[in-house]
């Protein structure tokens, strides 16, 4: 093999294509070139399709842009390691069921497809049995078409051991993985789709350091197991019927350390998970803020251990869907549990650990558990009267949601660090100012003739 390997490296040709060159097409350079090959495209427009069957380095220079004829897949590779590099790629097919894509990588094993910019496509990169692939520093952005109309910015079917990092992501439907195992994940921004990321029967995978940002899901994961979750930024996903930052559902041996769940309609949401009776999830050092939901849980959830979180300022810290207990769950460990910013305890030997137990009672929690129309009252007095009812009249006193022994009494630093970008949406902030400012000054316009007679009076 290693004679066969230097025998292809010695005789490897580099070709030439240009619009003005005596190669002006990269499709004449496909049938020209051997295994080995590499073919470098100067800057232009080239208008076709490309077929690659050979192992192959395809590198644009000077940005060349590969523009489809909006009908049908752009880019189809059928040869294990080729490199796709540095090109412009645009304007696929739009049909769902041919699943039009920029690239397809099918049987392509050990390829990589990295630095280009993809754009106006109904599918992005889509790996087929091709395993240990990169997808590298790419900008995918889709059609613009309706959300259930858009394809996959990248998709895996059965392509175990790629490796996707730092791609830029907006407008697609899912970053989505099937049957794909030890994959890597890391440093990419998927933002304005479906689902940021959603996988099925994905085992040993690793995602860090990612920012899943104003997605109907930051993230959806299912039938899994042993899945690390680390330093992700989960913002701002707020799906109408789901907006979870994260959702786990049948997945065993979970670490999340260090992700950051800020802005969502709901922080975290589990469901059967873990669904092994020998194994725990741990959810550890994680800062849980601003949602409407820090985290929703089965009643039936049981087996994860939640400790060292910080749950900042949820308009309900935990939610037990349909009402109920958590039991089974480990809120504290080793006399440390989490912070909660309603926390009403003090710390009288300042070891920052409150002198009594966090304990989620409320009365109007509880119903909201059970039926959730009556969220819309949340911040309106019926619920503090609700409480102060429950306290005074021990008969309507809930049973604990959950019990963490050992509350924090501050924040805790994440485990592992990183920045938050938040980006507003500049029409949801003009909405708010005249929603703001529309009242004030009508306010001030019907109080003017009562203060000018005030005023009269006084003289």
């Amino acid at each position: 093999m290693l004679i066969v390997s230097g025998s292809i490296s010695a005789n490897a040709n580099t070709y030439a294509v240009s619009p003005g060159g005596n190669l002006n097409s990269i499709s004449k350079a496909i049938l020209q070139a051997q295994n080995g090959d590499s073919i470098i495209v100067d800057g232009g427009v080239y208008k076709e399709k490309l077929l690659i069957g050979k192992e192959i380095k395809l590198i644009g220079k000077n940005s060349p842009e590969i523009i489809g004829d909006g009908k049908g897949t752009i880019i189809s590779v059928s040869a294990p390691n080729v490199t796709i590099q540095g090109f412009h790629i645009s304007n696929t097919g739009s049909n769902l069921n041919l699943e039009d894509s920029a690239v397809v990588l099918d049987n392509s094993a050990g390829s990589v497809i990295k630095d280009n910019i993809i754009k106006n496509v109904l599918f992005g990169i889509y790996l087929k049995n091709s395993p240990d692939c990169l997808v590298l520093n790419n900008i995918i952005t889709g059609k613009d078409l309706p959300l259930p109309d858009r394809g996959d910015s990248i998709r895996l079917w059965y392509s175990s051991g790629t490796a996707i990092k730092g791609n830029k992501i907006s407008k697609t439907r899912d970053l989505v993985m099937w049957w794909s195992g030890d994959t890597v994940i890391e440093d990419n921004i998927v933002e304005e789709g479906r689902y940021g990321l959603h996988y099925m029967y994905s085992n040993n995978n690793i995602f860090k350091n990612n920012i899943f940002r104003a997605n109907l899901v930051g993230g959806f994961l299912m039938y899994s197991k042993n899945i690390r979750f680390e330093n992700n930024t989960f913002i701002q996903n707020q799906g109408v019927a789901s907006g979870y930052g994260v959702g786990f559902k049948d997945l065993d041996l979970v670490t999340a350390v260090g992700n950051k769940f800020i802005d969502n309609r709901v922080g975290i949401y589990m469901d059967n998970t873990p669904t092994s009776f020998d194994v725990w999830n741990t959810i550890e050092g994680n800062k849980i803020a601003f949602n409407d939901i820090g985290a929703s849980l089965m009643p039936s959830i049981e087996r994860n251990a939640i400790i060292g979180n910080n749950f900042i300022d949820n308009n309900e810290q935990v939610e037990v869907r349909g009402g109920g207990s958590l039991k089974g769950n480990k809120w504290f460990e080793q006399s440390r549990g989490n912070y909660w910013s309603d926390y009403k305890g003090y710390d009288e030997n300042s070891d920052g650990i409150g002198d009594f137990p966090y304990v989620a009672e409320s009365l109007f929690e509880n119903m909201m558990d059970r039926n959730s129309v009556l969220r819309v009252f949340i911040h309106s007095p019926v619920t503090q009267a609700l409480d102060i009812a429950a306290k005074a009249f021990p008969v309507f006193k809930p049973a604990p949601k959950l019990k963490d022994e050992y509350p924090l009494t501050s924040p805790t630093e994440n485990l592992l660090e990183s920045d938050i970008i938040i980006k507003f949406n500049i029409r949801v902030l003009i909405a708010y100012f005249i929603l703001i400012v529309c009242p004030l000054i009508t306010l001030i316009i019907l109080i003017r003739p009562y203060k000018e007679q005030i005023i009269d009076r006084n003289k």
